[in-house]
């Protein structure tokens, strides 16, 4: 696919200018503030009559089957959540069930201009045939933990859901433990020498509640954090999903061994969980992420509430109302670096093709002054009026373009989610 992008306004890492882009596959192939017209076989040209191109959401920490769950286990504290309610649905989940609710999922970042995900769900074959079937991008993995079984079924697991996934267009296996608490030695040894076999940084939950912590601290005496770092989990760096309940050592740990931190907010916020210190990981120079979780703990896929929650929360937090910038909080929120992406803070020549229009002429968008800042504060799913993943319109005007029958997606989904309560 070649796009021609033009009369529009766009995000670049050094600021927004007024000009073309162009697209040759999945990549950004042109980007000028000056139209040539040498190259003319374009598959579509898009006059975006001043609307603002930005590069699409990189929802960094996602369960997305777990739109089956939306609105279904409210009000409760994060085991008795997960044990009583989570797990148990969980336990019904067909292959085809899954597949259905992440098709469900992928409809809703679109909408929203996400693109891509770092996801940890079982049932991965399908997530990730999900993903594939719809052209969007995502690091997969199934969340290791000890109902696996022991190190042998573990590895065996593993590599074949590598071999299978890898071959599958915009979707890559990430190597993701669940949580330290659901993970004991063997599981964490198999984890190990997985990731140094493959040369794969782990993903995992960290640090996510006080409990947590505390039971870790009892058991081990030392945090989630240390005492992954001591058994080698993050000798090729990683991912900590939450991380909220971090200290000063944690921080230093993380930033030693290369670990990013992924922040979500709403779930944080929904079950009571706590705010992550963002400012103190920014500022020890820890690469940041913005996730969702999933629909079960939110309940909405929406980066946009995500970004703001993330910036005002530091602000309460800290009683500091110049904590967290904004267009850093935004960065984070497009640029995936924290999972293994490319960094894409702003459009530019190479990049991938994932971007997102933003309708400047809405209310909320208007009078045009500081539109990256405006994009975090007053921005919303409405305000996407375009999706574009791996150089593929996906999302325009309110109809999903990836050949997917949303009215047959929605019957299928609502069957399978009476079916599993009825045998709940």
């Amino acid at each position: 696919m070649k796009l021609r992008i033009y009369n529009a306004k766009i995000l670049t890492p050094d600021g927004i200018i007024d000009g073309e882009l162009r697209t040759d596959g999945d990549r950004i192939c042109y980007l000028s503030p000056v139209s040539t017209l040498d190259w003319q076989d374009w598959d579509r040209e898009i006059d975006l009559k001043g609307n603002l191109l930005v590069p699409s959401f990189k929802n960094a920490h996602t369960h997305s089957p777990m739109t089956f769950l939306r609105s279904r286990a409210e009000d409760m504290l994060l085991k008795d959540w997960l044990y009583k309610q989570v797990f148990p649905a969980e336990g019904k989940l067909t292959d085809e069930d899954c597949y259905l609710f992440t098709r469900l999922a992928v409809a809703e970042y679109y909408s929203g201009g996400t693109t891509f995900a770092c996801e940890m769900y079982g049932h991965t074959e399908a997530v990730a045939a999900a993903f594939a079937d719809t052209g969007f991008g995502a690091y997969i993995g199934s969340g290791i933990f000890d109902f696996d079984g022991g190190y042998d079924e573990i590895t065996k697991r593993a590599e074949e859901l590598k071999a299978a996934i890898d071959k599958l267009p915009r979707v890559k296996y990430a190597l993701a433990m669940h949580a330290q608490y659901t993970c004991g030695d063997e599981t964490i040894r198999a984890v190990c020498d997985l990731s140094k076999k493959y040369s794969l940084p782990v993903m995992t939950h960290l640090s996510e509640t006080k409990d947590e912590v505390e039971s870790c601290k009892a058991q081990y005496g030392m945090s989630p954090v240390k005492l992954l770092a001591e058994k080698g989990v993050f000798d090729l760096g990683g991912t900590g999903f939450h991380c909220v309940h971090l200290d000063d050592e944690d921080i230093r740990i993380m930033k030693k061994l290369g670990v990013g931190a992924v922040t979500c907010p709403c779930s944080n916020l929904k079950l009571a969980s706590g705010i992550a210190p963002l400012k103190k990981l920014n500022d020890a120079g820890i690469v940041l992420g913005v996730g969702t979780d999933g629909a079960a703990s939110n309940n909405a896929l929406d980066m946009f509430r995500e970004t703001y929650l993330a910036t005002c929360l530091q602000k309460y937090l800290l009683d500091d109302a110049v904590a967290v910038k904004a267009t850093d909080i935004y960065a984070s929120a497009v640029s995936g670096a924290a999972f293994g992406l490319e960094k894409a803070d702003g459009l530019y020549i190479g990049a991938l093709a994932d971007m997102a229009v933003i309708d400047l002429s809405a209310p909320n968008m208007q009078p045009l002054t500081d539109v990256r800042s405006n994009l975090v504060y007053a921005g919303g799913k409405q305000n996407v009026v375009m999706t574009i993943a791996g150089g593929r319109v996906v999302y325009e005007n309110g109809e999903l373009l990836y050949g997917e029958d949303y009215g047959a997606l929605l019957e299928k989904c609502n069957a399978a989610a009476e079916r599993i309560k009825n045998e709940l």
